[in-house]
């Protein structure tokens, strides 16, 4: 399972709490312009893999949609590709306490608080891991492919996702084409699940003006996918809230929780048997803390308010943008 995170950059630039947070944000975000070419050029170059050259066309092409069609930016970013020759872009952690299910939250002066912080580089995200740990956090690192600097700069198409499927890309795209169209200070789980309910319907709205029918019946059945597994995590979410708010004895609560988790990981289990194939593989191999459930249901929960909210719009972007504006 793909996950991606849209995490505004400008927030690193102008919210550093020291010198070297502050440098390696501005050093990173440079780099990404500097070695930015307009796509066009890219595709025109003869020295330009084919891969690369068909990705970048249908970048363009996803970018003209969501202007036409999504409401959304799509000429403020995505012309222009920088190759940064890694696999991620950013490494992006969470923290939670070991028997607590809010996040860890840090301060940026521009978007308000967050509920993660990030790092170009792996080694800096990892020191700073451990002096979480060291102050009893628990810890979800991950590395990040794409985000969004909000509309500050424009976001070219990088290496680390142009290789993505053709579906995740577009998906990509949509969602971090949203974060410059909307993007409410110190909610992350309000922005990060208004950009997932519009990269879906994006989506699907791409496949049907194309005529594919059968890529489209494919999609559907890969998001009733996707909320079967987050029913899961949001049903263990709940178990732990709930056991979290007891009085328990501390090692009984942490018993208690490790049972829980290990619950999860056979619900999940179940569900890969029952689909086929190997979606979860990856993620059944990870030590699942509170931090790392916490990273999945920010991009989640708030989804079925927006997507009542889109059916009220009746399916009509602008319309749903403007009423989202209006939501406390």
């Amino acid at each position: 399972m793909r996950k991606w995170i849209g995490i505004p950059i400008f927030a690193v630039l102008t919210g550093c709490q020291t010198i070297g947070f502050y440098s390696q944000g501005a050093l990173g975000q440079a780099e990404i312009l500097w070695k930015a070419k307009p796509s066009r050029a890219v595709i025109a170059a003869a020295e330009t893999s084919p891969a690369i050259r068909e990705r970048l066309s249908f970048a363009l092409e996803l970018c003209d949609f969501a202007s036409e069609h999504l409401a959304l930016p799509g000429d403020s970013a995505y012309h222009r590709y920088t190759d940064l020759g890694r696999d991620h872009v950013v490494y992006v952690l969470y923290a939670a306490k070991e028997f607590s299910m809010q996040p860890k939250q840090w301060f940026y002066p521009i978007v308000g608080e967050l509920d993660y912080r990030g790092y170009f580089k792996k080694a800096d995200a990892e020191t700073y891991a451990e002096s979480l740990r060291a102050q009893q956090y628990e810890i979800y690192l991950g590395g990040t492919d794409a985000f969004s600097t909000l509309g500050y700069f424009h976001d070219p198409v990088l290496n680390t996702f142009a290789d993505y499927p053709e579906i995740d890309f577009a998906e990509t795209i949509f969602h971090e084409l949203t974060h410059r169209r909307i993007f409410k200070k110190g909610e992350t789980m309000f922005n990060e699940s208004l950009a997932n309910t519009v990269a879906e319907e994006g989506v699907r709205r791409f496949l049907r003006s194309k005529g594919r029918l059968s890529d489209l019946t494919d999609y559907e059945q890969r998001l009733i996918r996707r909320r079967e597994f987050y029913q899961e995590i949001e049903r263990s979410r709940e178990q732990l809230t709930a056991l979290y708010a007891g009085t328990m004895p501390v090692p009984e609560m942490r018993a208690r929780k490790a049972q829980i988790l290990a619950q999860l990981k056979k619900r999940a289990q179940a569900l890969q048997r029952r689909w086929g194939g190997k979606q979860l593989e990856n993620w059944l191999a990870l030590d699942l803390t509170n931090a790392h459930l916490i990273s999945l249901i920010t991009y989640n929960q708030d989804m079925p308010r927006f997507k009542q909210l889109l059916d009220e719009a009746g399916g009509d972007f602008e319309r749903f943008f403007k009423m989202v504006e209006t939501l406390d």
